[in-house]
């Protein structure tokens, strides 16, 4: 192979295609002999619903004896596109996937392993009771499930009282907290300095509200149950990728890479995970690389996230697919004209010109004005004419399912996207 693939890149790459069994089996069926590959790009892609439905053949024959030992990490994706899968790590490997993370935490932000922090996880059954609670070492966690207002009122006190010195959860959840601090005055944490957020996109206007109510420095993590950590928010407000733990790459739909600036699928290879090592890996997010430095100093890729899942867009009449950050768009200029006035907001497309927006409003503002304002700033003539109902709510909660908050879904079935795509 060409001197262009880096060695951890090539060891990694000859590692799956000679001990993992899906692709040993790819590799048969197409021919493919890593000795003739001239370029990466001649590699095959793999896709989430190949991970689903081959799911232990993923695992190295190398990790085959920890596998059925049970000495392996078990994670389960979230199913955020609806598609589950088992992923396993090997603990040591875990560690060093995360070694970058943490040094870049300490670098921009002071945040080191042994400083408390409080987080959000979904459902942990127990026979048939939730766990609500969990604490280890350096860690207090809390469950989604059945979130009120009441019970967020009581997760502040507890984490009051546990004096952490940052936050790890998804930017609905913080929207949330904010929300309930706000509203009841709750006292603020005297030794909490940093948020940090993943899981969910994070829109300006949540980042402004977040840094209002809590008044510390916020950054946005990206990654996955799969990978770990893929990009990393520096202090200049950058997502950096994490070249040390994965190879990102931005791919049209053929699977071929487009130009820098330019948008795509967002595919990943590991250089971590051993046990079971995934190869231009489309994770099923949208993104683009930007061409431009940082005052950070960190010469690596810059990432910019443009919608949450591949498959987020919204459907016109005309057939277009549409990038469903029309309706962010919109809620960032109506907050920058009435001083933050939406906290939350979801669309729902039911059919091509039938539409629910769910908002959240705060208590201060006026409820039509905004609505309207709402309206005025959605500039899609495509759009014009569709059904819009606006439902106004106290809160927008997370899925149950998925421990996160959709800010669009589209519920028009493949058949119809596909006779108007």
């Amino acid at each position: 192979m060409q001197n262009l693939i880096l060695n951890k890149q090539e060891g990694m790459l000859k590692h799956a295609y000679e001990t993992v069994p899906f692709y040993m089996e790819l590799a048969r069926r197409q021919g493919i002999d890593l000795e003739s590959i001239h370029s990466w790009e001649d590699i095959p892609c793999v896709t989430k619903g190949d991970l689903v439905l081959h799911n232990d053949s993923f695992i190295s024959s190398h990790y085959l004896s920890e596998y059925l030992q049970g000495k392996l990490i078990h994670i389960l994706t979230s199913g955020s596109t609806g598609k589950c899968a088992n992923v396993y790590w090997n603990l040591g490997d875990c560690r060093r996937s995360l070694l970058s993370l943490w040094m870049k935490r300490k670098m921009y932000y002071n945040i080191d392993p042994h400083d408390k922090h409080c987080y959000f996880f979904t459902s942990r059954e127990v026979g048939q009771t939730d766990v609500e609670e969990e604490e280890q070492d350096f860690a207090l966690g809390f469950c989604k499930s059945n979130l009120n207002e009441e019970k967020l009122i009581s997760i502040w006190e507890k984490m009051r009282a546990y004096e952490p010195v940052w936050l790890h959860l998804q930017p609905s959840m913080a929207m949330l907290l904010c929300k309930v601090i706000e509203k009841h005055r709750l006292k603020a944490i005297p030794s909490l300095r940093y948020v940090e957020t993943t899981g969910e996109m994070l829109f300006p206007y949540m980042r402004e509200y977040i840094k209002e109510v809590l008044g510390v420095v916020i950054a946005d993590q990206y990654g996955s149950n799969e990978l770990n950590s893929i990009a990393f928010e520096c202090s200049s407000g950058h997502l950096h990728c994490m070249e040390k733990n994965v190879v990102l790459e931005i791919l049209d739909e053929h699977g071929e890479p487009v130009p820098d600036g330019h948008e795509g699928e967002i595919h990943v290879t590991t250089l971590t995970n051993r046990a079971m090592p995934l190869i231009r890996y489309g994770i099923g997010d949208r993104g683009r690389i930007l061409q431009r430095t940082c005052n950070c100093g960190n010469k690596g890729k810059i990432l910019e996230l443009t919608t949450g899942r591949s498959n987020d867009f919204v459907i016109d009449r005309e057939g277009n697919c549409l990038n469903a950050y029309i309706f962010a768009r919109c809620v960032e200029n109506v907050n920058k004209m009435e001083e933050q006035a939406i906290l939350q907001f979801q669309v729902i497309q039911h059919n091509i010109d039938d539409f629910t927006i769910n908002l959240v409003l705060d208590d201060e503002c006026e409820a039509n004005h905004i609505c309207q304002a709402f309206m005025e700033n959605l500039w899609q003539s495509s759009l014009v004419g569709a059904n819009f109902k606006i439902q106004l709510y106290e809160e927008l909660f997370p899925e149950p399912k998925t421990g996160k908050l959709k800010w669009f879904i589209n519920e028009l079935d493949t058949k119809e996207m596909v006779n108007y795509g």
